[in-house]
């Protein structure tokens, strides 16, 4: 899946369930709840467990409303796909949080509201492999920057029940974003005691994971996700990073219509 798409709000949109979903987008809706062991923000040293909604409705017409891929539209041709969505995305607090990005080691760097994205991706399918593009641009809360993400996956086992895939994704954060979530400003390190530190825009975050999806029956279906997130450049550099590498597992049962 992802991810992403926009620090750990991205997981928050869905998990694997909504990977399969997005690459598939079939006619229909498919619903469900799961849950995500995943860092409290991007590069936070402990894990927490989140509730993750999955909802996911296709039109036959390409309108789509989903809780990873936003409200949008979607079209293909000769193996290419193009969408556009309005999503949300990008909070953060500066204490720990059930259901999203937060932890207590943020006190004194204040909350990150989260805003409207606009969210345009292209695929192409080169055999078996699927190539994206995509970015997430902010729409109101300006400072928080936009992301540029490139991606590849493609499945490495199809059985009866079961179907395995391979996918990775970096993703690049401009200015704005960099500095909004791996900086630290004169004030901020006076409230938080962390040292001043000025991120640039660059490459933040490399992923690689692993999916399975598992058919139940016809309507019912398991749907995990384990991967890996390597912050790179001045992500990894920044004195809120714990940790340069962070584990996430998510899991999800969905009901299909």
């Amino acid at each position: 899946m992802r991810r992403t798409l926009y620090s750990l709000s991205s997981i928050l949109l869905l998990c694997a369930a909504g990977h399969a979903a997005a690459q598939a987008a079939p006619e229909g809706t498919l619903a469900g709840v799961g849950v995500g062991y995943v860092p409290e923000y991007t590069g936070a040293d402990d894990n927490h467990l989140v509730a993750l909604p999955i909802f996911d409705h296709s039109f036959g017409n390409g309108f789509y409303a989903s809780t990873r891929r936003g409200l949008g539209y979607q079209t293909s041709a000769a193996g290419f796909g193009l969408s556009a969505a309005l999503g949300y995305g990008g909070r953060r607090d500066e204490h720990a949080r059930n259901f999203g990005a937060g932890s207590d080691d943020l006190r004194g760097m204040g909350k990150v509201h989260g805003g409207a994205l606009a969210l345009l991706t292209a695929t192409y399918q080169l055999g078996t492999i699927g190539l994206s593009l995509g970015t997430a641009q902010a729409l109101t809360e300006r400072d928080n920057g936009s992301t540029y993400t490139i991606g590849a996956s493609t499945p490495f086992y199809r059985g009866p029940r079961d179907q395995w895939s391979f996918n990775t994704s970096a993703v690049y954060g401009d200015n704005k974003h960099a500095q909004t979530y791996y900086g630290v400003t004169a004030g901020q390190s006076a409230r938080s005691g962390y040292g001043s530190y000025r991120a640039e825009s660059g490459f933040e975050t490399i992923a690689v994971g692993v999916d399975w999806n598992h058919a139940i029956d016809a309507r019912w279906s398991v749907s995990s996700a384990a991967g890996l997130t390597r912050l790179v450049g001045d992500a990894a550099d920044s004195p809120l990073t714990r940790r340069k590498t962070t584990p996430s597992v998510t899991t999800g049962l969905i009901y299909k219509f």
